[in-house]
């Protein structure tokens, strides 16, 4: 399920490029202005540790940079995962006759959008558009012949309190298995997208 029409991420896919972090063609990323209001560790991460663990092989930085201003739209990170279903979850979908609990996934690891961009490269859509790329990436997955179903998140409520409803407008749910009251010291809440859905 997509929130932006074929025609909205079609305009933004028309101005947009993604890059790996390891692409030359992006040069030193220092180089990008990039703001996340009070969310500083978004920028730290992308500045000091995104290399490291693309490097590792432990996650994989992409960058969306604006076609025509060079500016650094936002940034997503996938790796590997799992998620594990309740059985109620199972039996609402054809996944009642999957006899294990824990289902193969492409892990969406941080999510970020630049808040100051100029205003030739601004526009709404950003994130639900990394979104749809993401969903495509997890059907490339399983085109290479290794399975994939879902798209996981831990959705960051850190900083905003709505982030899992912006999830859920894009196809998200709640992962049962992990539900409980939102607590005060909650910083995530565990969420999923199925890619056949």
């Amino acid at each position: 399920m997509s929130y932006l029409s074929e025609e909205q991420f079609g305009e933004i896919a028309a101005t947009v490029s993604i890059y790996p972090i390891s692409s030359e063609k992006l040069g030193d990323i220092s180089q990008y202005s990039f703001d996340c209001g009070d969310a500083d560790e978004y920028v730290t991460f992308l500045r000091e540790r995104a290399h490291i663990l693309d490097r590792l092989c432990i996650s994989k930085t992409f960058l969306v940079i604006h076609d025509e201003t060079k500016e650094l739209i936002g940034y997503f990170t996938l790796s590997a995962d799992s998620v594990r279903l309740t059985h109620d979850e199972k039996d609402e979908t054809e996944l009642s006759e999957v006899e294990f609990m824990s289902l193969p996934a492409v892990k969406l690891g941080k999510l970020a959008i630049n808040k100051k961009l100029s205003e030739k490269a601004q526009r709404k859509g950003y994130g639900s558009f990394i979104l749809d790329i993401v969903n495509t990436y997890a059907f490339e997955v399983n085109e290479a012949g290794v399975a994939c179903r879902f798209v996981t998140v831990d959705a960051d409520i850190e900083y905003d309190k709505n982030t899992p409803a912006f999830y859920e407008k894009n196809g998200f749910v709640m992962n049962l298995s992990k539900k409980k009251k939102i607590g005060p010291n909650d910083k995530t809440v565990s969420m999923r997208r199925d890619i056949n859905s």
